[in-house]
């Protein structure tokens, strides 16, 4: 094959590549390959084929290759540099771009790539200035004010959110990520009427995937909710998550990993198989505070408001105890292996979690929450592993929790794939607390301290006071202005009610729903009466 015959060849596996058909694409550069191995296009297609087949390490041997065979190809760079984000080899990959944008001044897709990968990395203000460096080279570019729009919703920018979408509706005026920020900016000015007219006037959900869909119909839902239509409020949200949960787990992919609704169930059994090990002699170790419960419980709430102490730092939901719990596991037999195990484990895995927090620069001397909802079904883990471990446990309503859980549309992982059907919040919900209580039974000698999130709102001072009390601490007055202390960037779902004065108007909020949940009623009248709500 000569290489002029290799390049017509590698047009074939190109057009297969942007048909998806990844695996003929692949066939293509391997046939390249084989003949001349160091063809710049066959490595090129053979290393965004492996990014495309989810093997970023293997794309990133390939790719360099491609560079080496033909230095400054801006395509052949943009790659490099976009395996490297995948790789979550951040600092790396900044280098590129910055480079391809030095060396590439008229340019815009260092810019628009770099945005991209700064947004994955959930560096929002680093994808703002990417995205408006882009716009600099060329002002009205319809991505780089998509990205934009994305952005500041996300940083709650409402002004620069609502900018940035009218330029994107100007060009394409049913554009869904641009209707969602618009729409957000309009339901931020109290404005619900004008954000469900644009939606329903413009919305067509045949023109995106549900995954960019998704946001539209959680703004149509929030809109109807907010004008008192709860029946369409309800309506909007099943539409778009169900559809959503569809497109993410075709077969039922995706559904069974590490805090899973399965794993969750297999981890209740293996609790009440396995006897509790023997507590370890009294110690003066230090320990964490765990703060669990189910999402939407006001975990976050009691997480900020506690973290404005000075003598407290939490850990804004970083998994520093995800080692020990994969160590654990969720069976029976390797629960069993790991109780067996952990008399002579125990001082590596606590001094490992240690080693993780002390990354964040915090003091030995504080007291450090470790505030992560759903450790909840694993305190029979994280229990035996901290024997002083205080536990925080989050509680609200089962039926307003699973409701706000159903409606927020959280971001996508294992665990909240099964919150985007009203059915399978209940069956999370239900498989979490039950995880939750037979985990307390194998770390019986747990001190754990109950937070009802409906006494926080009503009478935040005392609530937290008797916390603090747990915890060894007292009230400081300036955590009654915690709210100033807040990051502008928090991504959580609970940020604009964060922000917001504490108030008591989320409770309750199930009875306007109380048809849809009907159905679910079997499993959640038992924790409405192991929690001692009202029937």
């Amino acid at each position: 094959m000569t290489p002029q015959e290799a390049f017509a060849r590698s047009q074939s596996g190109f057009a297969a590549y942007r048909d998806h058909r990844f695996v003929d694409a692949e066939s293509v550069a391997d046939a390249i390959l084989a003949t001349l191995p160091t063809d710049p296009n066959g490595l090129y297609l053979k290393a965004i084929c492996r990014r495309a087949r989810q093997d970023p390490n293997g794309a990133l041997l390939w790719i360099k290759q491609a560079c080496d065979a033909a230095p400054g190809q801006l395509g052949f760079e943009l790659a490099a540099a976009q395996i490297l984000g995948d790789l979550k080899a951040y600092d790396a990959a900044r280098s590129r771009f910055e480079a391809l944008a030095e060396a590439f001044p008229e340019a815009i897709e260092p810019c628009l790539m770099r945005g991209l990968m700064e947004r994955q990395a959930n560096a929002l203000d680093a994808a703002r200035t990417a995205y408006e460096a882009a716009l600099s080279r060329q002002p009205d570019h319809v991505e780089a004010h998509r990205g934009l729009a994305i952005v500041c919703e996300n940083l709650r920018d409402w002004p620069a959110a609502r900018r940035h979408a009218d330029a994107v509706l100007a060009i394409e005026p049913g554009d869904a990520t641009a209707l969602s920020a618009r729409a957000g900016a309009d339901l931020a000015d109290q404005s619900p009427e004008t954000a469900r007219h644009l939606i329903e006037d413009r919305f067509d959900a045949s023109r995106a995937n549900p995954a960019v869909n998704a946001s539209v119909w959680r703004r149509l839902g929030d809109a109807c909710e907010a004008m008192d239509d709860h029946a369409a409020a309800f309506k909007a949200w099943e539409t778009g998550y169900s559809a959503l949960r569809e497109h993410l787990a075709p077969g039922g992919q995706f559904l069974d990993g590490m805090h899973g609704l399965e794993s969750l169930k297999r981890l209740a059994a293996a609790y009440a198989d396995i006897k509790p090990p023997s507590p370890p002699a009294p110690d003066d170790s230090r320990s964490p505070v765990f703060l669990v419960g189910f999402p939407r419980s006001g975990t976050t709430l009691l997480e900020q408001i506690l973290a404005s102490h000075s003598a407290i730092t939490t850990s804004d939901e970083a998994p520093f105890a995800q080692p020990i719990l994969e160590e654990a596991g969720d069976t029976t037999d390797s629960l069993r292996r790991f109780f067996a195990a952990l008399p002579r484990n125990r001082p590596r895995l606590q001094a490992e979690y240690w080693g993780r927090v002390a990354e964040l620069g915090v003091s030995d001397q504080a007291v450090f929450i470790d505030k992560l909802p759903l450790n909840l079904p694993w305190l029979g883990v994280l229990g035996q592993v901290f024997p002083n471990a205080r536990i925080l446990l989050a509680l609200r309503d089962p039926r307003d929790c699973v409701f706000s859980a159903f409606k927020r549309l959280f971001q996508f992982n294992t665990a909240m794939l099964r919150t985007y059907t009203l059915a399978d919040t209940v069956a999370l919900y239900d498989a979490a607390m039950k995880a939750g209580e037979a985990g307390r039974k194998v770390a019986p000698d747990l001190r754990v301290t109950q937070v009802r999130y409906e006494d926080l709102v009503t009478d935040m001072k005392d609530e937290i006071a008797r916390i603090l009390l747990a915890l060894g601490l007292e009230w400081e007055s300036e955590m009654a202005d915690y709210r100033e202390r807040l990051s502008p960037s928090l991504s959580t779902p609970s940020a604009p009610q964060l922000e917001a004065a504490i108030h008591d108007r989320s409770i309750g909020l199930w009875r306007y729903h109380a048809d849809a949940l009907e159905p679910f009623s079997t499993q959640l009248e038992p924790w409405v009466k192991q929690w001692r709500y009202r029937p």
